[in-house]
């Protein structure tokens, strides 16, 4: 389950950096011009509803994670690690998307495409957030950080780039706590 859900979390962040390529691509990539014509149609409308319904599949995953994690089911070193490859592997694709939104902002033609990139990015942070969020958990309920220190983190979970930060610290507690056992 842990690993379904690490490696959906990290997918997502790559489907949302795949729209804009269908839709601004310029057709000389075999594969991408394939997708766009013979899978699409020409249709935004098709890969964005397959990205938002993926994406509601991810959150129910996550929840069900959040749940089994907090059951204990991980030890909250295993969590922390996934945890920040999670977010170590999506940040070319976060760097990607917020290139591509600023220049669509600049255009103000294609500021919807800012738009609905910048949501689609807020769903991606809310789903590695609950991953993270089983991190914190994990780490409390092995005395590694106190309560506040876990909602602390808990919140930062779902913040951009504050997310990376929480995620190499809550791996460098995890650490420490293996060290001195």
């Amino acid at each position: 389950m842990k690993k379904i859900v690490a490696i959906g979390n990290t997918v997502f962040a790559y489907f949302i950096a795949l729209l804009p390529i269908l839709l601004l691509g310029d057709g000389k990539s075999n594969i991408i011009t394939f997708l766009w014509n013979h899978v699409f149609f020409h249709n935004i409308y098709i890969p964005l509803t397959i990205v938002i319904v993926f994406g509601m599949i991810l959150y129910i995953l996550n929840i069900i994670f959040l749940i089994k994690a907090k059951n204990g089911k991980w030890s909250a070193q295993e969590l922390a690690r996934t945890n920040l490859l999670v977010k170590l592997i999506q940040i070319p694709a976060f760097l990607f998307i917020f290139l591509v939104g600023l220049l669509c902002t600049i255009l103000i033609f294609t500021i919807g495409i800012s738009l609905v990139l910048g949501l689609l990015d807020v769903i991606c942070i809310g789903l590695t957030g609950i991953f993270a969020t089983a991190t914190f958990h994990r780490l409390r309920k092995e005395q590694q950080i106190s309560t506040k220190m876990q909602i602390m983190y808990s919140i930062a979970s779902f913040l951009f780039c504050v997310d990376v930060i929480t995620a190499m610290i809550a791996y460098r507690k995890s650490k420490r706590s293996d060290s001195v056992r």
